[in-house]
């Protein structure tokens, strides 16, 4: 194998790591945009239901009642945490995948004849 083959394949190798390392950047980028307003719409449900909460509530009210709202709101707070978690471990699972492609190609280039 003469010098200019083996620097050709190099050469490619390292053009498949650029777009190896850009793809995959790009899809944690993906994954940490979508974590911050997946928590920034969790943070708005909390704010919304102790406003409407405030909204309707007076000082004589039962522990109850407050119990309830409580309850509401966890709830809810839990499935959409749910959701944004199953998200999450989807975006990290194709990042991953794509990761593992990448370095296959890259793999291929290096050990061809």
């Amino acid at each position: 194998m003469s010098i200019d083959q083996t620097l050709d394949r190099h050469y490619a190798a390292n053009l498949l790591a650029l777009q190896c390392a850009l793809r995959v950047g790009g899809l944690l980028g993906i994954g940490f945009i979508g974590a911050i307003r997946k928590a920034l719409d969790t943070y708005l449900l909390c704010l919304h239901h102790g406003a409407e909460y405030a909204k309707n509530a007076r000082p004589d009210d039962p522990p109850e009642k407050w119990l309830v709202v409580y309850a509401d709101t966890m709830s809810e707070y839990v499935e959409k945490s749910w959701q944004d978690y199953r998200n999450n471990l989807q975006i990290m699972l194709l990042t991953q995948d794509e990761a593992l492609i990448w370095i296959s190609k890259i793999d291929k280039v290096l050990t061809a004849a």
